[in-house]
């Protein structure tokens, strides 16, 4: 291809790219609607910066497909083309109130059709619908034809899907901004000059059209490499669409969609690089796209990919959530994915997303408890580095992938490093404070956890009414002056050995007491862990003998046993 054929590049304003009965269509494979309100309102408060200053604003690149006939596909650009759009609906939706009120209405409905012609296209004298400048993907474009075009309400709101709800709210901010920004103003020529002269003139864009599609993935690959912030998922579907042949295609756009639905398009990112890495080298979030363009190359490597993309899609989702109908009845699992998800452990992921696919579901279930209870040592009460624990997890992965770790023996070898001694795990788990105010729930697992070791009992510390109780008060209180001042209460209240559980009214009636009111009600308690409290005193050296012997119950608690 020469050179000159590739792409043609301009400096254009809106009104340059809208006018001249140009269209323009979002090709289905591009992404749904998915502009926020940080994004709303950034491109709100640049127009009203511009109408400030009289300054242009540059609005970044856009990248076209030449498609003939005055038709374009727009590559890269689709969420600033319809939220610019939004803003014209919001100003149009303006002048149709002043017209209500009965102000100016002729040259209001002139005004009104001639920014419709000019910006969102003509309406269809049979449908009543417009034939306009903007279709945007197969999943919003009804949802924009039929009822942001025309100012019809959807019938039901909660009902839309996610994209198309994002489109209604964006749409409305935008009213909103609007009328605010003209809450006094009748003037319909001004309120049409506001579109007319300040946005579609003064927003500036970089316009680069290309003649095929491979110029124009070669474009948006181009930019992405720059910094403009295209997502790995926005090149990889333009370069696997772009080697499919015409035969598989539909049925591999068919795949993408139903894998980003499960996943989610925020999600996909991250799932993508985690099943690469289940299988391949450690690799960084910019250089997987790459990576993955080495791999695949042809229409049967994209079924491919696609295919094992979709099974681990369920999988995937089902990883940060316990209760997903994907774990069935299998409460080990469902346990331990819980506490995953309370620890907040991704590196992981690749390590069982691995194990999901080569091992049988006693073995997965085994590859959990140890990763949890990995997480818990390693993570938790240790804070130790996580770059070592995104590599290790990657090089067992690769092993179980390859069929070369098959045992649960195998796997607890490869990942013996991130395994602290009983010796180090008890001097952490000795030492360490959590705050309530920002970790309760992992209190509540820690203290649970020890509480079911003495009692031997399967106490869920979520749904367990019993409630954390603060043996030295984490408000103050003028008991306990004597041996905790006010310098040392805060580095203290919040270390593991001054927590236990009560019985929500038994934890109401300690809080005001001495401390030997409160043992005595420690005794009635049905919890071991209130139970097991002897001593005569309360004082930083009483919290350091319990927590010490906290710390033995722990680990036993949080044991690996092939580490023994």
């Amino acid at each position: 291809m020469a050179v000159n054929n590739l792409l043609d590049t301009s400096t254009v304003s809106l009104s340059d790219i809208i006018g001249n009965g140009k269209t323009y269509t979002v090709p289905p494979y591009q992404r749904d609607y998915s502009w926020k309100k940080d994004q709303w309102e950034d491109l709100w408060n640049d127009i009203i910066g511009i109408n400030t200053t009289g300054n242009v604003h540059y609005m970044g690149s856009i990248v076209l497909q030449n498609m003939g006939d005055k038709k374009y596909h727009v590559i890269d650009g689709q969420q600033r083309f319809s939220t610019l759009t939004l803003i014209v609906l919001a100003i149009i939706k303006k002048l149709n109130s002043l017209i209500e009120k009965e102000i100016e209405v002729e040259n209001n409905q002139e005004r009104v059709s001639l920014l419709s012609k000019k910006y969102i296209g003509d309406k269809d004298p049979g449908s009543l619908t417009y034939s306009s400048k903007l279709q945007l993907n197969e999943n919003n474009n009804s949802f924009f034809q039929s009822n942001l075009l025309v100012f019809r309400n959807p019938t039901n709101i909660n009902t839309l899907q996610d994209s198309d709800k994002q489109i209604w709210n964006a749409f409305n901010y935008y009213v909103a901004r609007v009328n605010e920004f003209f809450e006094k103003e009748e003037d319909g020529e001004k309120i049409t000059n506001f579109l007319n002269k300040l946005i579609a003139e003064r927003l500036m864009f970089i316009q680069i059209v290309v003649e095929d599609e491979l110029s124009a993935y070669t474009v948006f690959e181009t930019l992405n490499s720059r910094g403009v912030g295209l997502t790995v998922t926005d090149l990889l579907k333009n370069y696997l669409f772009s080697i499919s042949s015409k035969v598989d295609l539909p049925h591999i756009k068919n795949k993408w969609k139903k894998i980003v639905d499960v996943i989610g398009l925020d999600s996909f990112p991250a799932f993508l690089r985690h099943y690469w890495i289940s299988k391949n080298k450690l690799i960084r979030q910019e250089y997987l796209f790459r990576a993955i363009k080495e791999s695949i190359v042809d229409s049967p490597s994209v079924i491919l990919l696609l295919d094992s993309l979709e099974e681990n899609a369920l999988l995937y989702k089902a990883l940060s959530n316990y209760s997903d109908s994907f774990w069935g009845g299998h409460r080990e699992i469902k346990k331990r994915v819980k506490e995953l998800t309370l620890f907040k452990e991704k590196q992981a992921y690749p390590i069982l997303i691995a194990a999901y696919n080569n091992l049988d579901q006693e073995g997965f279930s085994r590859v959990l408890k140890l990763v949890s209870i990995i997480t818990f040592r390693y993570t938790i009460i240790a804070k130790l580095h996580t770059n070592l624990k995104e590599d290790i997890y990657n090089k067992a992965a690769i092993r179980i992938s390859n069929k070369e770790a098959t045992t649960i023996g195998q796997i607890a070898e490869l990942v013996k490093t991130l395994y602290p001694s009983d010796n180090d795990f008890k001097n952490d788990f000795a030492s360490k404070s959590i705050s309530t105010k920002r970790g309760k729930k992992i209190v509540r697992y820690i203290l649970f956890g020890l509480e079911n070791h003495l009692s031997h009992a399967d106490n869920d510390y979520e749904e367990n009414p019993g409630t954390i109780e603060h043996i030295l008060p984490e408000n103050g209180n003028d008991y306990y002056l004597a041996d905790f001042p006010q310098a040392i209460h805060e580095s203290i209240v919040y270390r593991l050995g001054n927590y236990t559980i009560l019985e929500a009214d038994k934890n109401r009636e300690c809080e005001i007491l001495p401390f030997d009111d409160k043992k005595a009600i420690y005794t009635t308690s049905q919890y071991e862990l209130s139970k097991e409290i002897q001593s005569n005193s309360w004082t930083p050296n009483s919290i350091d003998l319990r927590q010490e012997r906290l710390a033995n119950y722990a680990s036993a608690v949080w044991r690996i046993s092939q580490y023994d």
